[in-house]
């Protein structure tokens, strides 16, 4: 799957290859209201997250979701517009970045994840890019003046898709071709925007209950990491996001005006980091071999942390066994904690036991109702020991969501298929596909379930609505990211599971 990442549009930034110049954006008040109306920018957001699955690994773990989008709503909740609906997701990635894109899409890369040293440094970043979606720094600096149209607007953004996937080159050819014969600005973030989203992160992050120093701590590490890559690639974070001394001499200044209170931290962060360790390294024995050759920390929670990622490594290498000892011995250290649980039904499944698997899955959810790993995995669990239905029970209403994950859909494919239901089978792989941003092939699955008999008038009725919802999709995300972008995006297609 191409993960290039989606330059400018998951980092609010054009980037003109080859131009050194700086060029400040002209003053627009308050006009970014006007043409990228919040509705606008919401089909926006909803395209560009099709793409982004489309293009990009996106993290589908329900327990890291989970943890990521939690940390993300408590800080929104206290942000300058507490009211607005965010996403946050992880991307796998090992390069250290993370980037707000329209509609509230917040993405953060594994590479970042495994940088940060406390929860409060990851926070710090989510913090910052919350700041640039509640001050709309994006749809500011594409309304510069109102002189853009929408036309204007969806040629650029088709041009900053062509240089995503087809190479900077070809993507600046393309904005210098919508530009011509205007002043070519710059669209980035200014260096009032980035002053402006640590300031607000910063109020954020201390409201939330975190430290407010971390964001100061963590840039200063950033610096300290520029200085020493002279002459080699800077990671992405420190290209969209300069660290200078000034800027975290002033993050710092911030942070001693911030009021110093801070929620207790039961470990969550250092667990999922581990598990994004597992999750994301290159393979079973490059996991294997980071536990092997970093000895355990000291400190209890920092070592419990690395014994669970040490758990997970041993899992992913097809060794239950010691896996299980490693596992018993963190539970009666903590026997209710959430990940410990939910390894130990990972475990059974991975050893082939799907009725244990049922037994502890149940037994959790009565400590953890409606937690969505535990219930993804029962699903699993039901599904290996022949009750499809009960796996539909568990998890149909997770798939009538807005953003249903995509294993979800295809555990209900299955399921659907093992009990014979050819047609919610087509419409549960169709839901997958736009999910992952193939508009075309969902709407195929859709044409071929309308054509199976016997067929309901009124499931008729059901795929047809969608189909031509998915057609008004499909015309709007070419509008906006150009014909032949959308045109390139279908040669990057997956087969049907």
């Amino acid at each position: 799957m191409p993960r290039r990442p989606l330059l400018l549009l998951l980092c609010l930034t054009l980037c003109l290859p080859g131009t050194s110049a700086e060029i400040e954006l002209p003053e627009i008040g308050d006009a970014a209201g006007g043409l990228l109306s919040g509705q606008i920018e919401q089909r926006i957001g909803v395209a560009f997250m099709r793409q982004v699955r489309q293009n990009m690994t996106v993290l589908d773990d329900a327990l890291v979701n989970g943890y990521v989008q939690g940390l993300g709503l408590r800080l929104s909740r206290n942000s300058s517009d507490a009211q607005r609906g965010f996403d946050f997701f992880v991307v796998h990635d090992p390069t250290l970045n993370a980037f707000a894109g329209p509609g509230g899409y917040i993405g953060v890369n594994s590479g970042l994840i495994l940088t940060t040293e406390r929860e409060d440094e990851l926070a710090s970043v989510l913090g910052h890019e919350i700041a640039h979606v509640t001050q709309r720094h994006l749809p500011r600096a594409l309304e510069h003046q109102q002189r853009m149209s929408v036309p204007t607007i969806a040629a650029m953004l088709g041009a900053i898709i062509l240089g995503a996937y087809g190479g900077a080159d070809a993507g600046a050819a393309a904005i210098t071709a919508v530009q011509a014969g205007a002043v070519q600005n710059r669209i980035d973030f200014t260096r009032q925007n980035e002053a402006e989203a640590d300031r607000i992160g910063i109020q954020t992050l201390a409201a939330a209950g975190f430290d407010a120093r971390a964001m100061a701590d963590f840039f200063g590490r950033m610096h300290q990491a520029a200085r020493f890559s002279a002459g080699e690639k800077l990671p992405e974070f420190l290209r969209t996001h300069p660290v200078t001394l000034n800027r975290v001499a002033e993050a710092r200044d911030r942070a001693a005006a911030a009021p110093r209170r801070r929620l207790p931290d039961r470990g969550m962060f250092q667990h999922m980091r581990e598990r994004v360790r597992v999750l994301t390294a290159a393979s079973a024995t490059d996991a294997l071999r980071y536990y092997a050759q970093n000895p355990m920390p000291e400190q209890p929670m920092a070592a419990r942390a690395w014994r669970y990622g040490q758990a997970l490594a041993l899992l992913r290498s097809d060794r239950g066994d010691q896996a299980g000892d490693v596992l018993a011995a963190l539970r009666a250290q903590d026997p209710d904690f959430l990940p410990y649980r939910v390894a130990e039904v990972e475990r059974a499944l991975a050893i082939n036991q799907p009725a244990r698997a049922r037994e502890l899955a149940r037994d959790d959810l009565r400590l953890y109702p409606g937690e969505q790993a535990l219930l993804r995995l029962l699903g699993e669990a039901e599904l290996r020991a022949g009750e499809p239905a009960t796996t539909r029970a568990l998890l149909i209403d997770q798939a009538r969501r807005e953003h249903p994950s995509p294993k979800v859909l295809e555990l209900l494919a299955r399921a659907a298929e093992q009990r014979g239901d050819r047609i919610e089978a087509y419409q549960m792989r169709a839901e997958y596909h736009v999910q992952n941003g193939h508009l075309e092939m969902a709407m195929e699955q859709l044409r071929r379930a309308s054509k199976l008999q016997p067929i309901a008038f009124a499931q008729l009725a059901t795929i047809e609505a969608r189909l031509r919802q998915l057609q008004e999709d499909l015309d709007f995300e070419r509008q906006f990211f150009g014909r032949r972008a959308a045109a390139r995006l279908l040669e990057h297609r997956h087969g049907a599971f």
